[in-house]
């Protein structure tokens, strides 16, 4: 697991360093500008001629010692320094010094238009921007993104915000982005990401002490966290230890939202599944899942007896008999239950406060109507929008984008995993269906909605390699999601 800071948590883990600890700015200053040159090093030919184009603040100084660093090592590099000198801060002052001292070509802002640059290195605003970018800085950042020259961001991308990944007027646009110490959240969500290219996070040196204090509420999942969470099986078990989930689902004319959600339950580990839906649906679920046990809609409030989770709304429709089932979940449901799709719409009619026991897993649309705020709204501001939602209904939220952002009103995840091959009709569920054969395992509703949309994303991901995302169906996750489970512990052993 690794934690996502904004632009302000990240400045008070340099603070905490600098002021609490004694850490000197300029050591860790030093120490950015070297992780960035090693990185240069390692990719760029030593022919390659580099321009550090670097603003008066902190960020500054990171380019303007960085080129000083390649310098020293025999390369091409020269800085450009945008701004005025009496707005220099000390730091990047002192190391403006010693790069004149080191004979460092220092050369104007107009060199950028003349392409006589094979790298550039784009250090003119750093993490504490929070204005939109104007006049001779809007114009720099055109030419470096109009430029030949492979552009590396430090830091963040200027014109990046550092919080919310929206780009403040304008950005450049990096091929790679060295962030230092911790990662940014606004490197993982859009539009943030697509400017910042490959991200790598760079150790600087940030004290132990001072990276316990700063705790931020974001945070994102890697491989290695897979087995980590996911429920034990032991040896000597049967069906029943692994929860029974109840897949409340299908109308007439969706089958096949039932169909994925059951299957996707049994592919992630659930011991018994039983499908509620239209009866003209049975024997063709039967046919495609025979593991699956099936009942009709008005046997309900028997099969909710019987359940360990239940997951309801995919395809469920949105006539009167699908709003009373809703409402006799919502009601009486005595299990973690998951709500989706139709489900969403129709339980807005019966309440608007819910319980921790409840996860919903609503795409932006639906958010915006669970919600009120436009679409336009919640995708410019997922993560508090995600946070606001699950604090007014008092249960998980699952708001499912490009990003896709899970809370229970106190933290937050941000989902890494996945790709646009999966923006296909039943990809979401798959996506209820492991959910809900996590909480039938036993898992806690917010953990379990974390793990199964990371794993449902790596899903896509392997599957997407593996016959590309134009080809990419949801049935094909089902693959996936096995293909994840044991890729994860075949790194383990």
């Amino acid at each position: 697991m690794r934690y996502l800071y904004t632009g302000q948590d990240a400045k008070k883990v340099d603070e905490h360093s600098i002021e609490v600890v004694g850490m000197p700015s300029l050591v860790l200053m030093e120490r950015a500008a070297m992780t960035v040159a090693k990185v240069l090093m390692e990719r760029e030919s030593k022919e390659s001629r580099f321009l550090a184009v670097c603003g008066t603040g902190n960020n500054g100084g990171d380019g303007v010692a960085t080129a000083r660093i390649l310098h020293e090592m025999g390369y091409k590099a020269a800085i450009a320094i945008v701004g005025y000198p009496d707005s220099m801060s000390d730091e990047t002052k002192k190391q403006t010094e010693i790069a004149v001292g080191c004979h460092v070509p220092v050369i104007p802002m107009s060199a950028i238009k003349d392409h006589e640059f094979d790298v550039i290195l784009d250090s003119l605003f750093g993490i504490g921007l929070s204005r939109d970018i104007s006049d001779v800085y809007e114009q720099i950042i055109n030419d470096i993104n109009e430029s030949d020259a492979i552009v590396y961001s430090l830091d963040i991308p200027s014109g990046v915000h550092a919080g919310s990944g929206k780009v403040l007027g304008t950005a450049v646009k990096a091929q790679t982005t060295v962030t230092f110490g911790v990662n940014k959240l606004g490197l993982i969500l859009h539009p943030g990401c697509e400017y910042a290219g490959e991200v790598i996070v760079a150790d600087i040196g940030f004290p132990n002490e001072s990276m316990r204090a700063i705790c931020p509420p974001y945070y994102y999942y890697e491989p290695s966290d897979i087995c980590s969470f996911l429920p034990e099986r032991r040896p000597r078990t049967h069906k029943g230890d692994y929860g029974r989930v109840l897949v409340v689902a299908g109308s007439k004319e969706m089958t096949g939202a039932a169909y994925l959600c059951a299957s996707a339950a049994y592919r992630m580990g659930a011991g018994l599944v039983k499908v509620v839906s239209v009866s003209e649906n049975r024997d063709v679920l039967l046919s495609g899942v025979p593991e699956i046990l099936f009942a009709e809609r008005e046997e309900l409030s028997e099969a909710m007896d019987w359940a360990d989770a239940i997951v309801i709304g995919p395809g469920l429709g949105l006539d009167a008999e699908a709003q009373e089932m809703v409402e006799t979940v919502i009601e009486n449901s005595p299990v973690p239950t998951v709500i989706d799709g139709d489900g969403i719409r129709l339980c807005r009619n019966t309440t608007t406060k819910l319980s921790e026991n409840f996860v919903l897993t609503p795409h932006v649309k639906e958010m915006s109507y669970l919600t009120g705020r436009s679409v336009e709204d919640i995708r410019s501001s997922i993560v508090s929008a995600t946070y606001d939602a699950a604090m007014d209904i008092d249960g998980i939220v699952v708001c499912k984008d490009s990003r896709t952002i899970v809370s229970d009103g106190n933290t937050g995840y941000v989902n890494v995993s996945g790709n646009n091959g999966m923006v296909t009709g039943g990809s979401g569920d798959v996506l209820v269906g492991m959910i809900g054969s996590l909480l039938g395992q036993g898992m806690e509703p917010f953990e379990a909605a974390k793990l199964a949309v990371y794993i449902h994303g790596l899903a896509g991901d392997v599957m997407a390699e593996k016959i590309s995302k134009y080809a990419l169906m949801a049935s094909d996750l089902l693959e996936g999601i096995g293909e994840v489970i044991r890729e994860a512990y075949h790194h383990a052993v």
